[in-house]
């Protein structure tokens, strides 16, 4: 069985010994359809309010389609998502028929009989019109244990502080050089409290996919055994965290403070004190309905400069479907879950949700960049993305992320923190 977290297992042996460990319930709370033979089904996601509103949509157009087929869609804090999802899961009683479920935390249940397999026809077709990265961390000996609803990209773009940028008549950066100087010359600082940081890579997405960009873009490698074990060992590996660690320590272009920034460094871009953060294009319809910023007015969307002269980068399974192996009503859980990856439907997700689609023919479409013109920076280096590798992500974020702040603060040497980071990473890679 695969690890999971020390949190889940407590939870789950307190959901254990509240339900006797029944699992005479169906996933959808044991009920097995309406009067006059409607089927209710369970979805739950997280909150985010242009992701919520565009299911709320797809919802109301599949029952439309389907009046015996009644969807009723729960969004949780992302903070506590994913340990009801483990619960529920794990547990194989109660919870949701369907999942809008983080693809790296998808790792820790298709071993375990909790996710229903894709069937065979609908995965065959999304196979050979999909990106390598959104369907690997569904795969567990050859079977699909669910589905993508984007290409997950934190690497690619790059948000800029526009209105500072046209004030100080500077032009946007092209290479990794020139994002840097800009990044010096321009940071204001005092003891440590920054009016303006120039270049902010430090959340807990931002901070790895920066990382392995820079390795990658190299020539480098992190990954052996077929992506089931990490080495971080490597002489580029090694100069790539050097360098970060120098960005704050002798550059001073920024400091530890976006780790503890649960809004992520797009939050230094939209209230103008950040000038440059690499981040998910994602980004940009939250910081509409978020902050009230404007893309073109309060801020640009770049292509990111890569440290080498690759453009390579790595992505994870993100976003994607997944039905409970538990749920007494997959066929309609399937069938809600085909009507959210039509190609149409793919599309205006994209569009709704500022995402890059998971299937080629739709990223491709002309409608698509004509809908979301600031997908194009990423857009131009998909194909040089390859899958993160085979482990929760959120372990992989958060073991990179704690060992660079004591190499950075701590006291910590080069050689330790490399060494750290391996045998992490190592201990629950899958």
């Amino acid at each position: 069985m695969r690890k999971i977290t020390a949190a889940a297992l407590v939870l789950l042996a307190v959901m254990l010994a509240i339900t006797g460990c029944s699992k005479k319930e169906a996933a959808s709370g044991g009920s097995s359809g309406g009067s006059g033979g409607t089927v209710t089904l369970r979805f739950w996601s997280h909150q985010n309010i242009p992701w919520n509103d565009s299911n709320e949509g797809f919802i109301a157009g599949f029952q439309k389609e389907n009046p015996n087929i009644k969807i009723e869609y729960e969004a949780f804090p992302y903070e506590d998502f994913e340990q009801k999802t483990q619960t529920s899961l794990l547990s194989k009683s109660g919870g949701a028929d369907i999942y809008e479920l983080w693809g790296g935390w998808a790792l820790d249940f298709t071993s375990t009989g909790a996710l229903a397999v894709v069937p065979d026809k609908f995965i065959n077709e999304l196979k050979a019109d999909s990106y390598e990265p959104v369907l690997a961390a569904f795969n567990y000996n050859g079977k699909y244990y669910g589905v993508p609803i984007e290409f997950n990209a934190e690497y690619g773009g790059m948000l800029v502080l526009k209105p500072f940028f046209d004030s100080h008549n500077i032009k946007y950066p092209t290479t990794w050089n020139e994002m840097i100087s800009i990044a010096k010359a321009n940071t204001v600082s005092r003891n440590n409290f920054f009016d303006v940081r120039g270049f902010d890579f430090l959340g807990a997405d931002t901070m790895t996919y920066t990382y392995l960009s820079m390795i990658l873009s190299k020539g480098g490698n992190y990954l052996e055994d077929g992506g089931h074990r990490f080495n971080f060992d490597t002489p580029i590996a090694r100069e790539a965290l050097s360098t970060l660690r120098n960005y704050i320590v002798v550059d001073k272009i920024t400091n530890l403070d976006g780790f503890t920034n649960t809004e992520g460094v797009e939050y230094g871009v939209f209230n103008g004190v950040t000038l440059q953060a690499p981040r998910g294009m994602w980004t940009i319809p939250t910081g509409k309905e978020t902050y009230g910023v404007e893309l073109g007015t309060d801020f640009d969307y770049i292509p990111s400069p890569f440290y080498g002269d690759q453009k390579k980068w790595a992505a994870e399974t993100g976003w994607g479907l997944v039905v409970n192996g538990g749920s007494a009503h997959q066929e309609e859980a399937w069938k809600f879950v085909e009507y959210l990856l039509r190609p149409e439907n793919i599309l205006q997700n994209a569009i709704d949700r500022g995402n890059i689609p998971p299937r080629k023919s739709v990223a491709r479409d002309p409608k698509y960049l004509a809908a979301v013109p600031f997908a194009k920076p990423v857009l131009d280096v998909l194909e040089g993305a390859s899958f993160v590798g085979y482990i929760n992500t959120d372990v992989m974020k958060n073991a990179i992320d704690n060992a660079f702040v004591d190499y950075v603060e701590g006291g910590a040497s080069l050689d330790a923190t490399i060494t750290r980071i391996n045998n992490e990473l190592n201990e629950y890679a899958q």
